[in-house]
């Protein structure tokens, strides 16, 4: 009988990200091994905090002196589920929606953007990251037809309830990322991350300030 597949926090989950990106520079680098405080050190927590999150994970690439990087990478690569195709829509093209289609590498990471929607008639029609920009109001049956599970909400706030419901009207939509101000409402059952962007700089003024206090 086959053990049960370990379930993991969404706080590991996070953290299991990073290191991937860190591990894969390390990669570039030249480098195939990396030990847990190595690792630690360049992401900012501890060796034992390392070590806890990849005893979640099987076949981890555990050496004597560490992590044999390449075979970590497919690991956590295969826990968060990454060589499974996730298919995603970025709704609002202006500079923010226009910066997320062109520059982050969905395709690396098991994300397929299969459209981008905008309800400015200017807008509607160019060519964004080699996608046309499509009318928002062909957006509930492109989730139908595209198998969307996941949406990058780019919208001014006062619209973004609105297009969120057209979102669930789609039926199929399970995460949203939310980078509108606006705390959303949403079904049971559907994820929604806000990423506040001038809340990250209000963080860091805070945090920093508070360095130089010391």
């Amino acid at each position: 009988m086959k053990d049960k597949v370990r379930r993991i926090s969404r706080a590991t989950a996070a953290r299991l990200s990073e290191y991937l990106l860190i591990l894969e520079q390390h990669l570039k680098n030249g480098r195939d091994t990396m030990s847990s405080k190595e690792l630690a050190d360049v992401y900012g927590n501890t060796a034992s905090q390392v070590r806890q999150d990849l005893f979640q994970i099987e076949n981890t690439g555990r050496i004597r002196h560490g992590y044999n990087v390449r075979t970590l990478t497919a690991a956590i690569r295969e826990k968060l589920g990454i060589e499974k195709t996730t298919n995603l829509v970025i709704i609002g093209c202006g500079k923010l929606g226009s910066a997320i289609a062109e520059h982050v590498p969905f395709s690396s990471y098991g994300m397929n953007l299969k459209g981008i929607f905008d309800n400015d008639p200017s807008i509607v029609g160019t060519e964004v990251s080699g996608l046309a920009v499509e009318d928002i109001k062909a957006l509930e049956k492109a989730i139908r037809e595209r198998k969307i599970s996941m949406a990058a909400l780019c919208v001014p706030p006062t619209a973004a309830q609105e297009v969120a419901d057209k979102l669930f009207a789609g039926d199929g939509i399970k995460g949203i990322l939310n980078y509108t101000q606006l705390r959303l409402k949403v079904p049971a059952g559907i994820v929604v991350k806000d990423s506040q962007i001038v809340c990250s700089f209000m963080q860091l003024a805070f945090f920093s300030n508070q360095e130089n206090k010391k």
